[in-house]
């Protein structure tokens, strides 16, 4: 579908009141590319949100109803989804299931469409681990996401959690990467500070990840705070050694400021013995090796840059604009789309 026929069809995506004026200039062009995806890619109309009647960025409820995967770009993304949204609650957790399932704009749906996906391509997935995260890396042996340890003794007695795990198995033996991924949304500007009912100051002081120096006071400030949390939920269960070695990686577009922001404090805190524990690792680096590395996910990758990154999209005419044929869309499961691009590559 063009964006032509899109809107001839009803499907707009720049209409006047569907995209918020109130969003940074850095956030309106993403939604703008999430709006122009969700008319002329899915074909789906946009859903009312809070005040909106139409926001960009919100599939439609009626389309959900009838087509659950509308939001995930890999049957494995969307199959962990549907698992997760049960499972988090049994486990005392939280997840918002019409942000996973509705908000386009939304992390927590991309980090599915990037490391759900993966669940079901660990062959495929580990060159890029190994180039981008952890050269060690010998066998990956499972991804969840939206996941935190069931040992309340390896939690921080609060609920932070990672975006996603990986499990895997390295040359000196168990490891695991905790996830911490950003699309448009800044870190947590919510400042927790160590209390007698959390262990931060211990694992802060005590693990042996963060140097004798480290500054309370900068670290549990708003720009820091989240992943000050993140590394320390990481350095708790590397000290319990139930999955081995651990670290943290954050996930994001290269344009992200807010995370290089909270890089730039949280970094420098870490001991000379860990600061490769924390590492950051851009969504155009991730996309990039798989092309490479990975060349039977090159579908998925496509489907991934075109959905989250090229925001040049909406304004391309001719050659090259449009709906294309090999991803998503309103009427044929993400399930048979996969089959098809997978079909389409060995051609």
């Amino acid at each position: 579908m063009d964006p032509t026929n899109a809107t001839r069809h009803g499907l707009v995506w720049d209409a006047p009141g569907m995209l918020p004026k109130s969003d940074s200039n850095r956030t309106r062009r993403y939604r703008r590319l999430q709006s122009w995806y969700r008319a002329v890619q899915l074909g789906v109309p946009a859903g009312a949100f809070m005040s909106y009647d139409q926001l960009g960025s919100w599939l439609h409820p009626d389309a959900v109803a009838g087509q659950r995967d509308l939001n995930f770009l890999h049957p494995a993304a969307y199959r962990h989804a549907e698992q997760r949204k049960d499972e988090v609650q049994r486990e005392g957790g939280t997840l918002e299931t019409t942000r996973l399932f509705h908000n386009m704009l939304s992390s927590m749906p991309m980090c599915f469409n990037l490391f759900g996906a993966m669940r079901e391509e660990h062959a495929s997935f580990l060159p890029v681990f190994q180039q981008l995260f952890d050269a060690r890396a010998t066998a990956i042996t499972d991804i969840v996401c939206e996941w935190t340890p069931a040992d309340p003794d390896a939690r921080l007695g609060d609920r932070t959690a990672f975006d996603a795990v990986v499990l895997y198995e390295a040359t000196d033996g168990p490891a695991f990467c905790g996830i911490e991924t950003k699309y448009t949304e800044p870190f947590s500007r919510k400042v927790y500070a160590p209390s007698n009912t959390n262990r931060y100051e211990e694992v802060t002081r005590k693990s042996g990840w963060f140097a004798p120096s480290a500054p309370l006071e900068a670290l549990k400030g708003a720009a820091a705070n989240q992943l000050w949390r993140n590394t320390m939920l990481a350095a708790r269960i590397d000290q319990q050694k139930s999955l081995g070695r651990g670290q943290v990686a954050v996930v994001a577009l290269a344009d992200d400021g807010g995370v290089s922001k909270a890089q730039g404090l949280v970094a420098p805190a870490l001991s000379s013995s860990h600061a490769d524990r924390l590492c950051f690792i851009t969504v155009e680096d991730i996309l990039s090796a798989t092309e490479e590395l990975s060349p039977d996910l090159a579908w998925w990758a496509t489907s991934f840059r075109r959905r989250y990154v090229d925001d040049t999209l909406p304004d391309i005419t001719g050659e090259g604009a449009g709906r294309d044929p090999l991803g998503p869309m309103l009427g044929r499961s993400i399930t048979d789309t996969a089959a098809a691009a997978r079909h389409a590559l060995k051609r």
